[in-house]
């Protein structure tokens, strides 16, 4: 039996909403066609509205962010906050979220709004974690419903991707920075 005292208490591991977005390593050109294809595979997904397909690409500690964007004068300052985000989700929250669309007391999402995604040139760098990349890539999303609702936005979008060998890839985080300073509920309600 060990004392409390003496007892090592075991480190404990920063929830992943609070450790850093890694970092750009070396720039693997070579990645970024198949990584393309994925983030293209992906994005069909969420368009088509296939939740449960799109879901299994998620890691199970998959994070989602979407830090507040920042007025700043000086160009060399950061336009996103590293701290305070807009929207954070985990791959559980978007299985809540997205699942409960097809039940019939989902009133407020009938009729589903359309939305489409267009991914502008996608480019690949190393991270500090081994079968990992960091995938970044500018978005434009739209999302219509009826005559008179529609919302479109831009983003940069930078994902870590797991590699699962094979050419199979798996969504590990994602981070949407927004190109807009005041976005709207519907602009917000884009998974990009």
């Amino acid at each position: 039996m060990t004392d409390a005292s003496t007892a090592r208490a075991e480190p404990t591991r920063p929830l992943p909403e609070q450790q850093p977005f890694p970092g750009r390593g070396a720039r693997h050109r070579e990645m970024d066609r198949p990584l393309r294809e994925f983030l293209e595979e992906e994005s069909a997904l969420l368009d088509d509205r296939q939740y449960q397909d799109w879901l299994d690409l998620l890691e199970d500690d998959f994070l989602y962010q979407v830090p507040v964007p920042l007025l700043r004068e000086d160009p060399d300052l950061s336009r996103h906050s590293d701290r305070a985000m807009l929207f954070e989700a985990t791959k559980h929250v978007f299985a809540l979220k997205l699942g409960r669309l097809g039940l019939r007391h989902a009133w407020s999402d009938r009729p589903g709004g359309v939305v489409r995604h267009f991914l502008g040139p996608v480019r690949v760098f190393a991270t500090h974690r081994v079968g990992t990349w960091r995938v970044e890539c500018g978005v434009l999303a739209t999302w219509n419903r009826g005559r008179g609702e529609s919302a479109t936005v831009t983003a940069s979008r930078q994902d870590i991707v797991t590699d699962l060998g094979g050419g199979s890839y798996r969504l590990l985080r994602r981070r949407a920075l927004l190109d807009i300073e005041v976005p709207t509920h519907e602009q917000l309600s884009i998974i990009f």
